[in-house]
């Protein structure tokens, strides 16, 4: 039986950079595209392994990994989305906060923990902006 890929919620408040944090790993500018320059819509994206393995390739070397990729979801930090933020946080098996170091916990910020502690979502923080 094939392993499935692993789903990755990206959550955080507002202009935090979640967006713009995956369009590094994706290698594309949605960010500059969208209305507002804010998401407005959850977005799912799949980055095969061979991706992942060449743009870590510093950080990992030549460790494999037995899932076929990762699939990204990108949800809004605007206060009006927080059904699409918990829709995503419910979803994923791991989670990305990304918190921006210069205005720090913001309010959709603590609804993003309060999600992934509700569904027991384990998260990691991505301090952006630094």
């Amino acid at each position: 039986m094939a392993i499935r890929q692993p789903v990755v919620s990206v959550l955080g408040h507002v202009d935090h950079g979640k967006t713009k944090l995956l369009d590094r790993i994706r290698g594309t500018s949605v960010q500059a595209r969208e209305a507002g320059a804010i998401t407005q819509h959850i977005g799912a994206t799949e980055v095969p392994i061979e991706h992942i393995y060449k743009v870590c390739n510093q950080l990992i070397g030549n460790k494999k990994f037995g899932v076929p990729g990762l699939l990204f979801i990108d949800t809004p930090g605007h206060h009006s989305f927080i059904t699409l933020r918990a829709r995503g946080g419910s979803l994923a098996d791991i989670a990305v906060l990304v918190i921006d170091i210069r205005e720090g916990i913001m309010p959709q910020t603590i609804e993003s923990i309060r999600i992934l502690r509700q569904y027991k979502t384990p998260f990691v923080i991505a301090l952006n902006k630094v």
